[in-house]
This record gives structure tokens, sequence and C-alpha cells, in this order.
């Protein structure tokens, strides 16, 4: 290459290089260059572990998904409703009603301070008298009457318990006699476990159609086509449904973990609600939502978020129909959420490293060109 044209292409040098014999070098410029230097490994370390950590990015689109069960996983405490009073129905517009569920439910009898005292399947401790004899003596073996109900059309039908009366009772269509009149519930009513707490808790399957399930006081039945609660021996005692709820989840516990990453809380986990009003029917409003996870790997997992709102009448002072009790009433969006797990490409990701270092070597220069010249104009004015 001819020197003439070399010294022409020499020109287009935009960073022209000045003489080792003009550089001056400060102590504010030193500063600035070590903050310059922090300020660049710092903001590159964060871009390097954003480009390393992938994000999930949601977006809406109309759920068009099989009709399926879902399962709920809940754990609740009622500190002044004993368990033997507790029970629990499940019912829906596909006309699925299920009295007394039991199937994976579990109930733990509490002290009035909230110890645990007993740990038993739901159908056990709704028997809270689980004994063959008479009530007041060990010693003899007792065959309680059923007042007339024999469903299963046995020689010598036994009810030792005031459950498995009503149990009896429902089993035959009929409505529940007044329990002052049944030795058995005379007996459960004077015992020591209606001064207890009760904590239950498990997993039940529900269809994703508009339906409810709660807890209610004594042991529900069906007659003339109607669910009939019979709350009389609840009514006469100072018990209530104050509870906590410790967890109200939907979906398979294994992607509430996702969510949790995600900062995806359930909003009834955790609450307490209640007051000492005997004749409280307590309300939540709970609106479904299902929501899928896509990842890079190609897995697809699926969980529920839910959002949900109460409200609570004291059936004495606003009749009209109710039942104290705790109720869920559910109801499902026809809206899925879609989160997929994205990376960022890596020219961004090279483009994002290259704004950050030169714009802070950019801002560092005009900073140390600003305290130069502050610098010399000081020296300049003082002399």
């Amino acid at each position: 290459m001819p020197r003439s044209l070399l010294q022409q292409f020499r020109r287009l040098d935009a960073y022209a290089k000045p003489l080792d014999e003009v550089r001056i070098r400060t102590s504010t410029g030193a500063y600035v260059t070590f903050l310059s230097a922090i300020a660049i490994i710092t903001l590159v370390w964060f871009e390097i572990s954003r480009f390393l950590r992938p994000t999930m990015e949601p977006e809406i689109v109309v759920d068009g998904g099989k009709m399926q069960k879902l399962p709920i996983h809940f754990n609740i405490t009622f500190p002044h409703l004993p368990c033997y009073l507790l029970g629990m129905d499940l019912m829906d517009e596909s006309g699925e009603h299920i009295t007394g569920y039991d199937h994976d439910v579990f109930k733990v009898r509490l002290d009035k301070d909230g110890n645990e005292i007993e740990r038993e399947k739901q159908t056990d401790l709704s028997s809270p008298m689980k004994q063959n004899t008479v009530p007041g003596n060990s010693e003899t073996e007792y065959c309680g009457p059923c007042y007339g109900a024999n469903p299963r059309g046995e020689v010598n039908p036994c009810c030792n318990t005031c459950d498995e009366v009503k149990r009896a009772y429902s089993e035959m269509g009929w409505a529940t006699p007044n329990e002052k009149d049944m030795e058995q519930c005379v007996h459960e009513q004077a015992s020591s476990q209606r001064h207890e707490g009760c904590n239950i808790h498990g997993n039940i399957l529900v269809s994703k159609v508009r339906g409810n399930f709660h807890f209610s006081p004594g042991h529900a039945f069906a007659y003339g086509g109607q669910h009939i609660h019979d709350v009389r021996s609840y009514l006469t005692t100072d018990h209530d449904f104050t509870h906590v709820i410790h967890q109200m989840q939907f979906g398979d516990q294994e992607d509430q973990k996702q969510k949790e990453r995600l900062g995806l809380a359930d909003p009834l986990d955790h609450t307490e609600w209640g007051s000492a009003q005997v004749s409280m029917m307590y309300q939540y409003f709970l609106k479904i939502v299902p929501t899928q996870f896509d990842y890079l790997s190609g897995r697809t997992t699926h969980a529920f978020q839910y959002s949900a709102s109460r409200q609570e009448r004291d059936l004495q002072v606003q009749p009209g129909g109710g039942l104290p009790g705790v109720f869920f009433m559910l109801d499902f969006s026809p809206m899925l959420v879609i989160y997929t797990e994205k990376r960022a490409s890596l020219a961004k990701f090279l483009t994002g490293l290259c704004a950050i270092v030169g714009g802070i070597f950019a801002v560092a220069s005009m900073v140390d060109g600003v305290l130069y010249r502050a610098g010399a104009f000081k020296q300049k004015k003082a002399i």
C-alpha cells in the first residue's frame, strides 16, 4: 500500500491516541476508574445471571381442556367445634351430592389449648364414643337401639353412637329424631368432647363445574329430594364456626412448588375468620383459574390459581334459608393462563454487555473531565 494512501486510511481512525508525554494522571481519575470498574463488574454479573436464568412469561387463552376431576387439598382448624359435630358435604350443578365425605379426609381432636388429642379417619372421629359398652358401664356389652331404623335388614341392629343412629335414619330416608330422645346422643353431649376443637384436613376430588363443599354441624340426610341438616343439637350449644385456614390449594401438590417459585400465593392460606355467634354462616366465593407451565425442556405441568371473596350472615338476624357452617362456593374461569419459560437470546445478551461497558466508560469519562476542569479552574483562581 503506498505511503500516501496509508496516511489517508489512518484518518478513518476514530480512536486517536494521545502521546504518552501529554497524558496526565490524577487522583480523581483513579477514583473514577475504580468506581467504574466496580459498577461494570456488578452490572455484568447481573446481566450474566439474568441470561442464565430463564423467565416465565404469561399469556391468557381460552381454556379448551377436558372435563377432569380437580384435586383440592385443605387443612382447616375449628377451635370451638368438636369433631363429632363436624360434617363435610359436596355438591355441584351436575347433580352429584355426597354427604359425610370421608375419603382421604382426616380429623384431629384438639383440646381447648389447641393441642392434639387423637388423630384418625373422619369416619372414626365422627363417632366419638366408639365402644361396645353401655354409657357409664364399661363392663357390660351394649347394643344400642336404632329406634326403628334398620336399613340393612339385620335381625338385631345395633346403633352404639349418636352418629350411627343418624346414619341409619338417613339411609332409611327418615328425618332424624330429637337427640334428647336418643340415649347415645345424650351421653355424647355430656362427654368432655364438647369443650374440644377439631382440625380437619385431607384431599377431595370435585368435578370442574360450579358447586360447593361445606363444613356444617351434624349429619346431613336426604328428605323429599332435598339436602337437609339437623342442627337442633348444635344450636343449643355454645359452639361456633370460628376457623383458621392453614391451607386451601387446588391442583396437584407437586405443581404447587412452581407457583410458589413464581410468587403466586394462595389467598386463603393462613387466614382466620369467625365470631362467637352460634348461628353464623360463612361463605367463600372462589374463582378458579387453570394455569399451565411450559418449560424449555418440553415438560408441561398444570396448576390452579384462584381469587377469593367472602361474606358472613347471622341466620338469626337475616333468615331466609341457610345453614350454620363454612361454605366454599366454586366457580371455574373459562380462561387458561399459560406461563412459558424463555431465555434471552445471545445477541441480546452481548448487546447488553456492550451497553453496560460502553455506557459506564462514557459517563465516567464525562465525570472525570468535569472533575479535572473544576480542579484546574480552582488552581488557576488560587494563583
